[in-house]
This record gives C-alpha cells, sequence and structure tokens, in this order.
C-alpha cells in the first residue's frame, strides 16, 4: 500500500499518460516514449521536471473487467491515463529521508519518483513534510505492477512473457510520512 486511505485531495489533474506499470504514492516526472510526452517514476533526481503525485496504481493488465469505485484506483497500460495529484495532504510510503524528518521541513522529489528531506540530490521542491517518519520498512513496487500473461505472436510463433514477475523492480521504504504536495512548489529550485 503506497498511499494510506485518509487524505485530502484539493487538485486532481488527469491528462496526463504514462507507460510504465507502478504503484501510487511517489512524485511523476516528465518523461519522452518515442517523441510523446509523458509521465514516469524518475530514476535520477538531478534534472527531474515534477509534475505531481501519481494517485492511481498503473497495471500491465486487469482482469476484473468491471466497474465498481475500487476502479478508480487501477490504470492499464500501455499509455494508460494516470492521476496526477497537484495539490493536497498525503501518507505515504514513497520516501527516502536523510537524517531526521521533522514536520515543516521542505519536500524535494528524489530518485525512482521518491520523496526527500535531502535538498542535496539537485531536485526540485515538491512542497512540505507534516509528520515525523512512522517506521515500517518494507518494499514498493517501481514497475511491473499487476498481472503478468504469456501469449504466442500469430505469425512467428514466438511466445512473449509480458510483465514478467522476474523483471519487477522493488525499492525498499523506511515506512510512512504525510506530506503536503503543492503544485506552486513543483516549479521552484532546490537552493
Amino acid at each position: 500500500m503506497s498511499l494510506k486511505p485518509i487524505h485530502q485531495l484539493a487538485s486532481l489533474n488527469t491528462c496526463y499518460s504514462t507507460f510504465n506499470t507502478s504503484e501510487r504514492g511517489g512524485i511523476l516526472s516528465y518523461g519522452s516514449v518515442s517523441g510523446i510526452t509523458i509521465v514516469e517514476y524518475a530514476l535520477q533526481a538531478s534534472g527531474a521536471v515534477p509534475v505531481g503525485l501519481q494517485y492511481n496504481d498503473v497495471e500491465h493488465v486487469d482482469l476484473s473487467r468491471q466497474v465498481n469505485p475500487q476502479r478508480l484506483r487501477r490504470m492499464d497500460v500501455s499509455l494508460g491515463i494516470v492521476g496526477v495529484v497537484t495539490d493536497g495532504e498525503f501518507v505515504t510510503d514513497w520516501i527516502a529521508i536523510t537524517g531526521t524528518l521533522m514536520p515543516g521541513q521542505p519536500a524535494y522529489v528524489g530518485s525512482s519518483g521518491t520523496i526527500t528531506n535531502d535538498a542535496s540530490l539537485g531536485s526540485r521542491r515538491i512542497g512540505v513534510f507534516m509528520s515525523t517518519l512512522t517506521v515500517d520498512s518494507h518494499l514498493v513496487t517501481f514497475a511491473g505492477l499487476g498481472w503478468s500473461r504469456l501469449q504466442m505472436d500469430p505469425s512467428t510463433h514466438v511466445i512473449s512473457h509480458e510483465n514478467d514477475p522476474a523483471n519487477r523492480i522493488l525499492i525498499v521504504t523506511p515506512g510512512y510520512a504525510k506530506v503536503r504536495v503543492k503544485h506552486n512548489h513543483m516549479s521552484e529550485m532546490a537552493t
């Protein structure tokens, strides 16, 4: 679980597409695939231009195919529409903390879409931390979320494994923290 259910959502933008599967709760930045502008978790914080917090899980294949309120938390790829929060307060585990986390500290985009209190990464400010760290070390899915499937190419008869679980990328998180994401902070450079 990357976002705790209790949150305050002030602004949600659904005008962005993503190409990769991932859990919600991290900071999406601009990227490009074959000349198409997308949003994704940036591998390196330096030079990343943050857009906002990922509101939906993005899965490779959603086999439920039924409409229910939980559907709002999952989107399919490829180039699936993803909800991007540009203003709100969330308790997330997509964090990478340096030293002690204190309420009121600035929050910056970190590597792999994490949220950090370390401005030395050369990253941009995305908001402010609203709590201390709630220690609960576990893994979050950076890429490879959702069902996997085998399929055969009808012309070549080659079997391919889509969204192979062996290729899943996991990131260790130290726990949860409440963060206030604010769009006007995303244009500020770390100083």
